[in-house]
């Protein structure tokens, strides 16, 4: 037999041990982590960016190196023949390669080219009927005042890095404003679990306050009425567990879904929904919001890219004036062998100017782009001032619920001794069920109300942690 009871008590330990454990539980940082890694949202804005950056290297393309060739037929007939051809047939190919430099702003341009000439001309003149023309030549240009060391070249890959910037910025606060709403439907998973526990409460004292009265009936202590006010409390608080408890599963499912973690259908949230946070003053709060605000930090991004493009815009007024070299060295000669062995060589070097006597289109974009720069800066102010004052709001009904908690804990306490002695009246026969139900309902209520407006607190907290950019990193 006492072999059997050892049997039957480790069965029975086992059966219980699930109750005596703690429930699984989860974080609101351990959630909003787990989105982090799951969600596709992250990896969207992730390839935003990336995007942006390609597009960027994409303008590199101009400092390739670019083949060039071409495939010519001509024949020419003189209007007026004196001394020269009566006609010439020449088939000619031509190739070479070109670059760009950006840190010179200078062109590099390599060619070679082959021809054959067929020439009809009086004999008189000596001049065979036909022969090969090879010839290789070498050019480079270097400016001297516009575009000098490649700005100009440079201008459009230089003003994408501002784009790229902006794009990861923008990335980053779309990520927080979708921490933000995740939080706030975490926040009210909170106050479900809280709530269900109050509504719990409430009917087990409903219960227990069922079964007192069907004694004191059978004991012919009250009213059949009683009986009948003890029953429709228990139904009742039965419907608002049933109501919170559906509330309570399906924010459960919609953040498992949204998570894509099933576990979450195992645990409940962890949080101390009557915790009071510490803050710094305000006055400190809005200088470290105007100070590293990402929302003001976009725009910044944007005003540096215009005061560079209006350098693009200074340098297009600047005149033109480039240096140039050419070197070719060529050979005519009737025989493909001999045209190769090209020793007549051309020097050229000069300079070459040019310059719009008004213009108009630089002077217009100059003037433009600073209209654009002042309405920016306003803009910048706009937006700075608006910031500080939703931070003050929020600061200020942060601090001002503190003390609206702090008045429904009080209202609470009052509502239990309130209980307390309605009950003892009852009990002494001196009062009625109806006042006992009512004072419960209304402690119920203090508590509900106390949840609801821990809940906005912490709403409030989330709300300015998301202004201070304070929800992701």
């Amino acid at each position: 037999m006492k072999i059997l009871r050892l049997i039957l008590l480790f069965f029975a330990t086992l059966y219980c041990l699930p109750l005596l454990l703690p429930a699984q539980t989860i974080t609101q940082d351990e959630f909003l982590n787990l989105l982090i890694k799951t969600h596709p949202l992250f990896e969207k804005e992730k390839l935003t960016t990336q995007i942006e950056k390609e597009e960027q290297n994409s303008y590199r393309g101009a400092e390739d190196w670019t083949f060039f060739s071409a495939a010519n037929f001509s024949h020419l007939e003189p209007a007026i023949a004196y001394a020269g051809p009566e006609k010439m047939d020449t088939l000619s190919l031509d190739g070479g390669l070109e670059r760009l430099f950006w840190k010179t702003g200078g062109r590099l341009s390599a060619s070679f080219s082959s021809s054959l000439s067929y020439i009809k001309i009086d004999p008189i003149f000596g001049f065979p009927d036909h022969f090969y023309q090879n010839k290789f030549s070498i050019t480079y240009t270097h400016p001297l005042l516009q575009n000098k060391k490649g700005f100009l070249d440079r201008l459009q890959h230089n003003l994408k890095k501002f784009d790229v910037d902006f794009s990861e910025v923008r990335a980053i606060e779309n990520l927080e404003n979708f921490l933000t709403a995740s939080s706030r439907k975490f926040l009210n998973w909170v106050l479900l679990t809280e709530q269900r526990e109050i509504v719990s409460e409430r009917l087990s004292l409903s219960e227990e306050e069922l079964a007192r009265t069907e004694r004191k009936l059978k004991a012919h202590l009250i009213d059949k009425v009683d009986m009948i006010r003890a029953e429709d409390a228990v139904r009742i608080a039965k419907q608002n567990q049933m109501l919170v408890e559906s509330q309570w599963k399906a924010l459960q499912a919609e953040l498992a879904v949204l998570s894509q973690n099933n576990e979450i259908y195992n645990l409940s949230p962890e949080f101390n929904l009557y915790e009071v946070k510490d803050f710094i003053p305000l006055e400190e709060a809005v200088s470290q919001l105007r100070a590293e605000s990402r929302l003001i930090h976009t725009l910044n991004i944007r005003l540096k890219q215009l005061e560079y493009s209006r350098k693009g815009c200074e340098e297009i007024l600047k005149p033109q004036l480039s240096a140039m070299a050419q070197f070719n060295i060529k050979k005519a000669a009737e025989g493909l062998d001999r045209a190769l062995g090209m020793d007549k060589p051309d020097v050229v070097v000069g300079l070459q100017y040019s310059f719009p006597l008004r213009n108009r289109t630089a002077k217009a974009q100059i003037i433009k782009t600073d209209l654009q720069i002042d309405q920016l800066k306003k803009q910048v102010d706009d937006l700075t001032l608006n910031l500080a004052s939703v931070l003050t709001n929020l600061y200020i009904q942060i601090r001002e619920l503190e003390k609206v908690l702090q008045l429904n804990q009080e209202q609470i306490e009052s509502a239990k001794r309130k209980t307390e002695e309605e009950l003892k009246l009852y009990n002494q026969g001196r009062g009625d069920l109806t006042f006992v139900i009512q004072s419960r309902d209304n402690e119920e209520n203090a508590k509900l109300t106390y949840a609801v407006n821990a809940l906005t607190y912490h709403k409030l907290i989330t709300e300015y942690r998301d202004l201070m950019d304070q929800l992701y990193k």
